[in-house]
């Protein structure tokens, strides 16, 4: 059976979402640090738009903002 691989680009933005939530549960509560980490991803996609120096992407944001979300999950159980 093939399984879909997952690009290299969106296995980054998990990553990094995942870490940004991480860094954020330093000092700041789960849910605080979730929609830290989605304004993060959110922000660089917006910058990506109007600085015109990278190409925007709505699946780059929601794969960030899934990496940050498998940590909040994880900080429920």
């Amino acid at each position: 059976m093939n399984l879909p691989q997952l690009p290299q680009d969106k296995a980054n933005h998990f990553v990094y979402g995942s870490l940004i939530c991480l860094a954020a549960l330093i000092a700041a509560p789960p849910l605080l640090a979730l929609a830290l980490a989605a304004a993060a991803g959110l922000g660089k996609e917006i910058y990506d738009r109007l600085s015109r120096s990278g190409e925007p992407s709505i699946p780059d944001a929601v794969a960030t903002i899934a990496g940050a979300t498998s940590v909040f999950l994880a900080t429920l159980t």
